[in-house]
C-alpha cells in the first residue's frame, strides 16, 4: 500500500526512462488518435529521435478533419527538439520494409526500438462467421497484423545483431490475442500469432545478446 500511495503521488510528467541518443520507429503511427502517435510522442518525450511509420500520410476521412497524418506527428516530435522522419510503407510487402530500415540506417545509423503498432482493424469487413469470411478479409488481415509484423521484426532483428548493441521490439498485440472473439475470426487468430511470435523472437535473440535474457 505504501508502494501504491508513493506511485500515485508521483509528480506528473515525471520522466520514466532517459533515451537520449536512441532512436526509435514506430508502425502505424498516423492516425490522430491512435496508440502510435501516443507511443511515438512518449518516446520523443523521453528522449529518442523517432521514425514514424504508415501506410497512408495521411489516414483516409482524416483530411476533412485538417489532421496531417504523419507529417504532424513529425512536427510534434521536432517541438520536442528531437528529430523525426516519417515513411509511407505498406508493411505485407517485404522489400518495402527493407527499405525503410535501410532508409532509417542512412538517417539515423541505427534502431535501437521497434514498435510494431500497425495493423488491421478487428471489424475489417464486419461481423462475420467462420463460414461466411470472405478470403480478402482473411488474408489481408493475416497479412498486416501477422506478416507485416514478422517482417519488421526480421529487418529490424538483423540489423541489431549486425551492430552487436542489441535493442527492443514491442509488438503490440490485443486482449483478442488471448481470448477469442466470435464476428472476428480473422483479427483473433492473427493477433494470437502476434503473441506466439513474440515469445519465440527472444529463442532467437538470446545467443546474440546472452547478458540481456536472465
Amino acid at each position: 500500500m505504501k508502494y501504491l500511495k508513493k506511485y500515485a503521488t508521483k509528480p506528473p510528467g515525471r520522466d520514466m526512462y532517459n533515451l537520449d541518443g536512441r532512436v526509435s520507429l514506430v508502425t502505424g503511427a498516423a492516425g490522430r488518435r491512435g496508440i502510435g502517435r501516443a507511443t511515438a510522442i512518449r518516446l520523443a518525450k523521453e528522449g529518442s529521435d523517432v521514425v514514424v511509420v504508415d501506410k497512408f500520410v495521411v489516414p483516409p476521412r482524416s483530411e476533412e478533419s485538417g489532421w496531417q497524418g504523419l507529417n504532424g506527428v513529425v512536427k510534434e516530435i521536432k517541438s520536442l527538439g528531437r528529430q523525426a522522419l516519417a515513411f509511407s510503407v505498406d508493411i505485407t510487402q517485404a522489400q518495402e520494409v527493407e527499405e525503410m530500415v535501410h532508409k532509417t540506417l542512412a538517417r539515423f545509423g541505427k534502431i535501437d526500438i521497434l514498435v510494431n503498432n500497425a495493423g488491421a482493424s478487428g471489424i475489417m469487413g464486419g461481423e462475420r462467421e467462420i463460414k461466411d469470411f470472405a478470403d480478402e478479409v482473411w488474408h489481408t488481415t493475416l497479412a498486416v497484423n501477422l506478416t507485416g509484423t514478422f517482417f519488421c521484426c526480421r529487418a529490424v532483428a538483423r540489423e541489431m545483431v549486425t551492430r552487436g548493441e542489441g535493442g527492443k521490439i514491442i509488438n503490440i498485440s490485443s486482449i483478442h490475442g488471448k481470448i477469442g472473439k466470435r464476428g472476428q475470426g480473422a483479427y483473433t487468430a492473427s493477433k494470437f500469432g502476434v503473441i506466439g511470435l513474440t515469445q519465440v523472437l527472444p529463442h532467437y535473440q538470446m545467443s546474440y545478446f546472452p547478458s540481456s535474457y536472465p
